[in-house]
């Protein structure tokens, strides 16, 4: 069946070198079954260990699913681009000024739980338990750009972005001019830090935010969504904050689709949703357990997803998964099929820098974001200690 750390009785092969970016993960496939959910995930099984890249595949199984994700051919390397990950405990602050414009890689990160580019590439790194959000430039450095490092709660209206106090910023999104939103999530607040370092809050959610672990922003301000807890809330300037979907687990991330479906992923629950424009959710990846099923070329829906919380949707609907407690990222084609990509373990394991992300072996530990830069790189944030890993893009 192809659990993880186990090769699948068959043979992925990827068999053309097709252009596949972050805006179009294009899918080499065979044999697909007739699925336009366009997304699929699993955490917790398969294995990439045995791709050969030359050669067609065939398969005797029932119910593996023959597929060539191209897009694999447009990535190289993996790389640790901030966190020195020397402070373990969760809920310890280990920012140190001394780390304000030095080497990303050699600063403390707390408890980060999201990293996102903007259209130049800088990172931004939502670091929770430090109550900031950090910068990494194109230089490699590393500056705080909101908050005080201290737990508060700052002024609503507008000022210096580092003059504001915030409160486990638990998620954000960034805008390609480097406008940042950020969930606050003890504060119950959205703010908006615009690139030229103001602040202000752009609205508090009365009833309160709880376990909000994601946001997602259009680039006209014109319609948010953020999870909390059990529910997808949404806002706009005209209704204010509302319930969009209920009936969760426990949320982990969320994004907007191509199509205009919101994707959500529900940690606690081990599945992942399409929610349709009146907040109706279809399962489309994940078997709601942890029990051993699928994986590697198999349908999204038959994986088991150990702690499913990163998503990240490309152009043509295809998307990456990112799983806590199964510690992989996996990529979901257009019919649904899901590949492992990077495989892990959960024991804090860290290695693979330098490597191509192929390369065999676990190399990350509970993966909790993942996301693309314009660029093409994706950038995935791991684990409790801290660190932000780059696959690079290969360029065409």
């Amino acid at each position: 069946m192809g659990y993880r750390n186990t090769p699948a009785p068959w043979f992925l092969i990827f068999s053309a070198l097709l252009v596949a970016a972050c805006n179009n993960g294009e899918t080499q496939s065979k044999s697909q079954p007739d699925d336009s959910d366009g997304t699929g995930s699993s955490d917790g099984t398969g294995s990439n260990s045995d791709i050969d890249t030359d050669t067609d595949t065939t398969t005797d199984s029932d119910s593996a699913i023959l597929a060539n994700p191209a897009i694999f051919a447009h990535y190289g390397n993996l790389s640790t681009v901030a966190g020195a990950c020397t402070i373990e405990e969760k809920g310890d602050n280990g920012w140190d000024v001394s780390f304000e414009g030095g080497n990303a890689i050699d600063a403390e990160l707390s408890r980060p739980h999201f990293a996102m580019a903007d259209d130049v590439n800088n990172i931004y790194i939502a670091d929770k338990d430090a109550h900031a959000i950090r910068m990494v430039a194109w230089d490699g450095t590393i500056h705080t750009i909101a908050g005080t490092g201290t737990a508060g709660n700052g002024s609503d209206d507008a000022q210096p972005a580092t003059d504001v106090a915030l409160n486990a910023p638990n998620g954000l999104w960034v805008l390609g001019d480097g406008t940042v939103y950020i969930l606050d999530l003890n504060n119950n607040k959205i703010r908006k830090r615009t690139p030229d370092g103001q602040m202000i809050t752009l609205f508090k959610d009365d009833d309160g935010i709880s376990l909000g672990r994601a946001i997602w922003m259009n680039d006209n301000e014109t319609e948010c969504y953020y999870s909390s807890a059990t529910r997808v809330k949404k806002w706009t300037p005209d209704d204010g904050v509302t319930e969009f979907a209920t009936g969760f687990s426990s949320l982990g991330a969320l994004m907007m689709a191509p199509d205009g479906h919101l994707i959500v992923t529900d940690r606690g629950g081990h599945r992942v949703y399409r929610i349709s424009e009146n907040g109706e959710k279809t399962p489309i990846a994940g078997t709601g357990n942890t029990s051993p099923s699928g994986g590697d070329g198999y349908p999204a829906l038959e994986t088991a997803l150990n702690g499913v919380r990163g998503v990240w949707v490309l152009g043509d609907g295809d998307y990456f998964l990112a799983t806590h407690e199964g510690s992989q990222v996996w990529y979901v084609d257009t019919h649904g099929i899901i590949h492992l990509f990077i495989d892990g373990a959960d024991d804090d394991g860290h290695a693979g820098d330098g490597e191509p992300f192929i390369t065999p072996g676990p190399k990350i530990s509970e993966a909790r974001g993942i996301a693309c830069a314009p660029n093409g790189n994706l950038i995935i944030t791991e684990n409790d200690c801290g660190y932000i890993r780059v696959v690079e893009r290969i360029a065409e």
